[in-house]
Formats: structure tokens, sequence, C-alpha cells
């Protein structure tokens, strides 16, 4: 079964929420918060912060942890995605190599892109909803460590 480890970054301007319009299978466009799966060695922060540069190219200030969403998809694969929230300033102007349509909308226009089967997951609503309700924890929640080995793990090939 796939495991897949990822981060989203629920993403304010202002009043509004930052989200990406993806074309998948060249036929379903659909949205999602700025997000990708961890690189083997990076830890959640830097994850979430090069993937909100990749796909917004925004300068963000990362503010808090809202949550871990777990999703089992019936297909077999498992999806454990950490969801931050941060911002950047109203003047900022998004940019990507990666996507064609990145727009700051309101929480009505996302309620309704929902009810329209035009987000990407259910966890993106959930998400927000959870943000907007007071869901926030402090960045230090998340705790990361770069080790060369354990007692009870032993790291390399030649041990």
């Amino acid at each position: 079964m796939p495991f897949f480890i990822g981060a989203g970054l629920i993403l304010t301007q202002g009043d509004n929420f930052v989200l990406i319009k993806e074309v998948r299978h060249e036929k379903a466009e659909l949205y999602n918060l700025p997000a990708g799966t961890l690189e083997v060695g990076e830890d959640l922060i830097e994850c979430i912060t090069r993937e909100a540069k990749e796909e917004t190219g925004a300068a963000i200030t990362l503010e808090c942890l809202v949550g871990i969403y777990q999703t089992v998809i019936a297909t077999g694969s498992n999806v454990l995605f950490t969801i931050f929230a941060g911002s950047t300033p109203s003047d900022t102007v998004f940019h990507s190599d990666e996507h064609d349509v990145i727009e700051a909308l309101t929480y009505e226009q996302i309620v309704a892109l929902g009810k329209a089967g035009k987000l990407r997951a259910p966890t993106i609503l959930k998400a927000i909803d959870d943000y907007r309700s007071g869901q926030k924890l402090p960045l230090t929640a998340v705790q990361s460590w770069h080790i060369d080995e354990m007692a009870s793990i032993t790291v390399g090939k030649d041990r």
C-alpha cells in the first residue's frame, strides 16, 4: 500500500485564501492548497516553505500548524497531510512555473467550489474550517531532528 506524507498551506492574503487550480488527466480542473510531498531528508517546515514558493512564487510568513489530516483512499493509498497556515502581503503577485492559475478566493467561493466537486480533496475545506474556528498550534509543535544514528536504529549500509 503506497504511503505519502505531504504538507499543505492555508495561505491567506487579507481575508482571502490562496488556492491553486490544477489540471489533472487533461480534463479535471481541481483546486488545491499550495502543497506537496515530503522529499527524502526534508523536514515538514522545509517542505511547505519549498512547496509554497514553487507553487505560488510568493514570499510567505509561516504562522502556525493547523493539524494533521489522514486520508485512506479506496485504492489502498494512505496519505498523511500536515496543514500549516501562513500569510502573504495583499500586494503579492503570484507566479509559478507549475500552475497557470493561482487565485485568492473568499471563503464563500471555496465553499461553492466544494459543492461543485471542484476541490481536490475534502480535507481542503475541513482544514480551512478548522483554521477559521481557531485551531492554530504553534510551529514549535512540529519538531524535527536530523541525526546520523540512534541507539535503536543503525543508519548506513556498512554498520
